[in-house]
């Protein structure tokens, strides 16, 4: 692993970057650039602890890039990179904080149709405000759609993606559950406030089978963690993983 915390992106725009899953695809950023903006305080997160500033689940936009900026630079980048196979929603936190994240999502579709028509846009969401029906609304309105879930049950989710206080662990579950078409990812640490024991991965389990996604994809730390007491599950411990829920609910599992 690397030896320092990933820095925050510092633009509208980074990459394009060669991703494990999306080959290459263009990152965009509609949340702040000084700091983290997210409704989770995940144990492992690459970036560090999210700031009381930023912790929250609902936002004015203070600090995010408006409408008419995401399109100047997004011109801009496909310009410069128009073949690029992916143009994906993530950056500093999660990006359906963004109060016009709906009207963004519609801006980036038509200058992709426009400027790299064979380019897909994607998400990488961690499910967090998948409860709201107008995040639900714009998040359908995606080609693909990365969702998270870690947890499986109350106690791992709060112990694990640390929520904001309002938020509720049931409703996430059935948001996700109204969503067509999606991924799961999930990443799984060992240490004692990971997520890598029986307990948890059946209730796992057992929540992909409520939700039916299209598939998961699974993986461990490649990075330092917020909370340096996580451990790395090895490749074995994912296949376990990946075998147990293929074998109990016939929904294919990708390691990465």
């Amino acid at each position: 692993m690397t030896r320092h915390l990933l820095q925050l992106q510092n633009d509208i725009i980074y990459g394009p970057i060669n991703s494990r899953r999306l080959g290459s695809s263009l990152g965009l950023n509609i949340l702040p650039t000084s700091y983290k903006a997210c409704p989770f305080n995940c144990a492992y997160c690459q970036y560090g602890f999210t700031p009381s500033h930023g912790f929250m689940t609902e936002s004015d936009g203070r600090d995010m890039p408006t409408l008419a900026e995401v399109e100047k630079a997004l011109w801009g980048a496909l310009d410069e990179y128009p073949s690029v196979s992916y143009i994906t929603f993530s950056g500093n936190g999660e990006p359906t904080l963004h109060p016009d994240f709906g009207n963004i999502v519609d801006a980036v579709k038509k200058i992709r149709d426009d400027a790299a028509p064979q380019a897909k846009v994607a998400i990488l969401s961690n499910s967090a405000l998948v409860y709201k029906l107008e995040v639900r609304d714009a998040l359908s309105r995606l080609d693909v759609r990365f969702m998270k879930l870690d947890a499986g049950d109350e106690d791992t989710f709060r112990r694990f993606n640390r929520p904001h206080k309002s938020l509720d662990f049931n409703s996430i579950i059935d948001g996700l559950k109204m969503l067509e078409n999606i991924y799961i990812q999930a990443l799984f640490a060992g240490g004692e406030y990971g997520n890598f024991n029986d307990k948890a991965i059946d209730s796992w389990i057992e929540k992909i089978g409520e939700i039916k996604p299209i598939a998961c994809h699974i993986y461990s730390l490649d990075r330092p963690t917020a909370d340096g007491r996580l451990t790395l599950v090895d490749p074995d411990g994912l296949l376990k993983i990946k075998e147990r829920t293929e074998k109990r609910i016939n929904i294919p599992v990708q390691v990465f």
